[in-house]
C-alpha cells in the first residue's frame, strides 16, 4: 500500500455512491490517505478490471450486494474469488440493505474473508475495515518503504518541473539554471573531478539528473523557481526549502536510520536514531501525520507545475 488507498466499488447507484465516497475521502484525508476509487456497475465492468489487472492493486473491494438488472453481489464475489487459477484475497465489504439476505449468502456459499454491512451503516463499517487494512503499513519497516517510495516519487516530481521550466528557454529558465550551477557548485566542493565534467558540458539535464543535485539542491530550486515567477497562488513555496526538509527531508533520513524500541514503562514503540540517539515516538497518529506532509507538498508541487505549463 502507498499513500493512494485503492478501492473497487462495486455499485450501480451513481448519487449514493457520489454521497458516500464524498465520507471516505473525508476519513482517509484524516488518516494520510488519498482515495482512488474506480466504480463498477455490474459482473461485466468487474470481470473487465479481473482481466486488465487482476485486480492485484486494490487494497479494498466494496460490493452492493442488491444490484439491479445485474448479478447478486455474491456472484460477484464468486468471480473474483475464483479467478484464474489463483484466488484475489484482498478484503471485500459486502452492504445492502436487506443485511440478513447477504448474511445467508455467506453462509450458504461458506465465503470467507468477506465483511457485511447495512447500507445505513457503511461508513462506521468502512472504518473499521480501512483500520484493519492499513494496519499492515504501521510498523516501522513498512512506514520505512513508503516514505521512501514517496519521497522519491516527490524528487522525480521536482526534477521535472525544473525541467519544465529550462525548456520554456525564457528569462526565468535562464535565471534557474544560473542558479543551479552557482548552488550545485557550492555544495559540492569534494566532487571537483565530476562536477567540473559535467560543467564543461554545460548541459542542465544531464547536471540535475546526475547525484550531485540531490534532494535538498532540488528543494532550493524549486523555492528558487516560485520567487521567480511571482504567483500569488505560490506564497507557500517561498520557504520551501526550510520547510521540506523539516517534514520531508529529515523524517526520511531519520526512518533510514531507526531501530525500533518499545518503551517498557508505556508499552510504547519508540524510533531511535543511530545518527544521534534521539527518540521518535512512533504511534499512528505519527504515521498518519507523515503521510498527510507527504500528500500536501506532492499536492503544491503539482500546483507549481501546471502554472509553469
Amino acid at each position: 500500500m502507498k499513500i493512494e488507498y485503492k478501492i473497487l466499488w462495486v455499485e450501480d447507484n451513481k448519487s449514493w455512491y457520489k454521497t458516500t465516497s464524498e465520507l471516505f475521502t473525508d476519513y482517509l484525508d484524516e488518516l494520510g490517505f488519498k482515495l482512488n476509487c474506480q466504480r463498477c456497475d455490474g459482473i461485466d465492468e468487474v470481470n473487465k478490471e479481473l482481466k486488465n489487472n487482476g485486480l492485484v492493486s486494490y487494497d479494498l473491494l466494496l460490493v452492493d450486494y442488491t444490484l439491479k438488472g445485474t448479478a447478486s453481489g455474491d456472484d460477484v464475489i464468486n468471480a473474483i474469488r475464483n479467478f484464474g487459477d489463483h484466488q484475489i484475497l484482498t478484503e471485500v465489504l459486502f452492504y445492502s440493505s436487506a443485511i440478513e439476505n447477504v448474511r445467508d449468502s455467506m453462509r450458504k456459499h461458506s465465503l470467507e474473508g468477506v465483511y457485511t454491512a447495512d447500507r445505513k451503516d457503511i461508513e462506521t463499517k468502512f472504518e473499521q475495515v480501512v483500520n484493519t487494512t492499513i494496519k499492515k503499513v504501521q510498523d516501522v519497516n513498512a512506514m520505512r518503504g513508503l516514505i521512501m517510495a514517496e519521497t522519491s516519487e516527490l524528487d522525480n516530481l521536482m526534477l521535472s518541473i525544473v525541467m519544465e521550466c529550462h525548456n520554456k528557454k525564457d528569462d526565468n529558465s535562464k535565471e534557474l539554471k544560473i542558479y543551479i550551477i552557482e548552488k550545485i557548485t557550492e555544495f559540492n566542493t569534494n566532487n571537483t573531478g565530476k562536477l567540473d565534467e559535467l560543467l564543461v558540458k554545460d548541459d542542465l539535464l544531464e547536471i540535475v539528473n546526475s547525484s550531485l543535485f540531490h534532494s535538498m539542491l532540488k528543494a532550493k530550486s524549486i523555492q528558487k523557481l516560485a520567487g521567480l515567477i511571482n504567483d500569488p497562488r505560490l506564497n507557500e513555496l517561498k520557504s520551501f526549502t526550510k520547510d521540506y526538509t523539516r517534514d520531508v527531508i529529515s523524517i526520511r533520513n531519520n526512518f533510514a536510520h531507526v531501530v525500533e524500541r518499545i518503551d517498557k514503562s508505556t508499552g510504547l514503540n519508540k524510533l531511535v536514531s543511530h545518527l544521534d540517539g534521539k527518540e521518535i515516538e512512533f504511534t499512528s497518529e505519527k504515521c498518519a501525520l507523515i503521510r498527510k506532509d507527504l500528500i500536501k507538498y506532492s499536492e503544491k508541487l503539482q500546483e507549481l507545475k501546471k502554472i509553469i505549463q
